[in-house]
């Protein structure tokens, strides 16, 4: 591609030719057939769908271009013929593509909606059962295992509403949440691993109450930020061993759960704690959830600084944490997931921003990206499929922290609930 260092300026539709990148000079998005205001001319055909619609001008942009233009003195201009070859189908070919890509992020931003209000309730239904099984109120046991079977109702069919919740939350909301995202993308798992009904639930439960041990760990200490000290560190390093204690005093608590919630920390090195296991000797459940555990911590670390985005969680674990966790369910994981989980944030090829809605399990490179756009309303923003355009490619991911608020206002389709969630519970 040629690489020229001069900035955008304007031609005549007569000079276009295939390669060269263009700008439509002050058109409405809802003027014209194309899904992008920005793109490169493809072919003559391109060059004289422009001129059937009427447009004379565009902007030329040389570093985005395989070519330059035709010099004024070169343009030709076409006899009348050449343009009406193009049939009137081909543009409502091309109308109605783009309607299609509009409808159809409405409609997943209201899955995403309905799913973001199963989420909250289901927030504060689990708050209200930990309440309850801290209290000793051993009903809340049962009530736990019924929750374990309406998460996998409501969250796992349509995992990828699901995840893109879970990688666009704020740190207020991870809080409250972690438990859950834990669960369910355990279950996530554990359903394309083919685990029985039974394994499903002592997983959902084990997953749901990892942390339930860090109720005997001070509050002062959970909340330290910064480097701590060495007790501090092995203290706070026993809250499995704590939970797994306080969970088999509770006899309806499955007992395969409290496994694993006690091994939810080793790692197949044996680096782990608190007792120091290594491969086959971890439950596999634990291993699940050990790796589900990771991903949301490093994408919800609490600190813009130090949190991932869902592509660079799982680039870390997968390429920097293998020897830690059981490499086929790490394969396994980042496969439900996809290479660019939805909710993740990429920059394009051609400088777009755009939001990742969905993952293409055949081709996860190429996923369907929401894209930002100023001059396009929010509602009618276009939704990409990078497997159709071969000009396209995702070059990296951006951290949320990094966005400027009005790009993730843009991109977000959440409804901006927040949970309040009583202190202490």
């Amino acid at each position: 591609m040629v690489k020229i260092s001069m900035p955008e300026y304007k031609i005549s539709v007569n000079q276009l030719r295939a390669g060269v990148f263009i700008r439509l000079e002050k058109t409405n998005w809802f003027d014209h057939p194309f899904l992008f205001n920005k793109f490169k001319v493809k072919d003559e055909e391109h060059v004289s769908l422009l001129r059937n619609l009427g447009i004379t001008d565009v902007f030329c942009i040389p570093e985005k271009s395989d070519v330059l233009p035709l010099r004024p003195a070169d343009q030709r201009k076409p006899e009348r013929d050449e343009d009406k070859k193009l049939s009137q189908a081909v543009i409502d070919h091309l109308w109605e593509v783009k309607k299609e890509r509009t409808k159809r992020l409405k409609e997943k931003k209201e899955r995403i909606a309905q799913c973001e209000k199963k989420f909250n309730s289901c927030i504060k239904a689990f708050n209200t059962i930990l309440k309850g099984m801290l209290g000793g109120n051993f009903q809340s046991i049962e009530d736990a295992i019924g929750f374990v079977d309406r998460l996998s109702a409501n969250f796992l069919d349509d995992h990828e509403s699901t995840l893109h919740l879970m990688n666009v939350m704020d740190s207020a909301e991870s809080t409250y949440s972690h438990p859950m995202n834990v669960a369910v993308l355990s279950m996530m798992v554990g359903k394309q691993a083919g685990l029985s009904p039974a394994e499903m639930t002592a997983l959902g439960m084990g997953a749901l109450f990892h942390d339930i041990g860090k109720e005997r760990i001070p509050k002062k200490l959970l909340k330290k930020r910064g480097t701590l000290t060495k007790p501090e560190q092995d203290l706070l390093k026993q809250h499995s061993a704590f939970g797994a204690a306080m969970l088999v005093q509770m006899e309806q608590f499955p007992k395969a759960a409290v496994v694993v919630v006690a091994q939810h920390h080793e790692r197949m090195d044996g680096s782990g704690g608190p007792g120091g296991l290594k491969g086959d000797d971890i439950n596999k459940l634990a291993r699940i959830v050990a790796i589900a555990d990771t991903y949301d911590n490093h994408c919800n670390d609490g600190t813009a600084d130090e949190t991932l985005t869902p592509y660079l969680a799982l680039s870390y674990m997968f390429g920097q944490q293998k020897q830690l966790f059981d490499v086929e369910l790490l394969a396994l994981f980042i496969r439900c997931l996809g290479v660019y989980p939805p909710g993740t944030v990429v920059e394009l090829s051609n400088g777009s921003i755009g939001m990742v809605m969905s993952v293409n399990p055949k081709n996860q490179l190429n996923p369907s990206v929401v894209l930002y756009d100023a001059e396009v309303p929010k509602k009618e923003a276009l939704i990409v499929d990078l497997a159709d355009e071969p000009d396209l490619r995702v070059e990296k991911s951006i951290r949320l922290a990094h966005l400027p608020e009005e790009i993730l206002k843009y991109l977000s389709p959440r409804s901006q609930i927040t949970y309040f969630v009583e202190p202490g519970n």
